[in-house]
C-alpha cells in the first residue's frame, strides 16, 4: 500500500540561499544528449501515430468498435 506524500519542507537561512543559487546555475545540455533525446521523442511519436492509425482503421472496419480493446 502506498504511503502518504510528505509536505515539501520550507527552506530558511543558508539552505534557502544555497537552493536559490543552485536554481540560478545553468546546466547546458550537450549536443549529443539533445540529439539522442529528440531522436527518442520522434521514434515514440511515430509509434504512437502508427498505433492510433491502426486503431482508427480497426474501428472503421468494425463500425466504431475496436475489437482489440474492451470498451469500459
Amino acid at each position: 500500500m502506498a504511503r502518504e506524500i510528505r509536505e515539501t519542507p520550507i527552506l530558511f537561512g543558508e539552505d534557502a540561499r544555497r537552493f536559490l543559487a543552485r536554481m540560478q546555475e545553468r546546466h547546458p545540455e550537450p549536443p549529443e544528449v539533445r540529439a539522442r533525446r529528440l531522436r527518442n521523442y520522434k521514434l515514440c511519436k511515430k509509434a504512437l501515430e502508427r498505433g492510433m492509425a491502426d486503431q482508427r482503421a480497426r474501428e472503421k472496419a468494425n463500425g466504431g468498435i475496436d475489437p482489440c480493446f474492451r470498451q469500459v
